[in-house]
């Protein structure tokens, strides 16, 4: 029964750090946009209602994509902030491809994609991957 609870504890910091992960993403593609944009002043405030659909749109799109990494980190065990944060550039780059299918050549929206997916990929770090795997071993007695 423990061994249950450890499970469905790791599960919900999981389930936590992809949350984190996406309202970080959300947040920073946000600003973003904003500050590449005449936007900002006046009508500002319109960032609260922007960051909730942004992390619903990013989360449904980068659910699968991250389910491998954060599974194959689980597994190994691996703990490294470079590689989730590699992880997140990985998975952008998924989407983008995958999901997007860009028609141009559009640099600046391709490296602002690829960076949110690197912040979200740290942010999930922060919450959850510096801990990733220490249940996967069975207890000695």
């Amino acid at each position: 029964m423990r061994r249950f609870l450890l499970y469905l504890l790791r599960f919900a910091l999981i389930v936590l750090g992809f949350l984190f992960a996406i309202v970080a993403a959300s947040l920073f593609l946000n600003l973003l946009l904003l500050g590449s944009s005449q936007l900002i002043g006046a009508e500002g405030p319109f960032i609260y209602n922007t960051v909730p659909i942004f992390a619903v749109v990013i989360g449904y799109s980068v659910f699968f994509p991250a389910s491998v990494i954060i599974l194959y980190a689980e597994l190994t065990g691996w703990r490294d902030w470079l590689f989730y944060a590699l992880g997140g550039g990985a998975v952008a780059i998924v989407i983008i491809v995958w999901k997007w299918q860009p028609q141009t050549e559009d640099i600046g929206t391709f490296a602002a994609i690829l960076a949110t997916g690197i912040v979200g990929g740290f942010a999930y770090w922060l919450v959850s991957g510096r801990s990733a795997g220490l249940i996967a071993a069975p207890p000695k007695h």
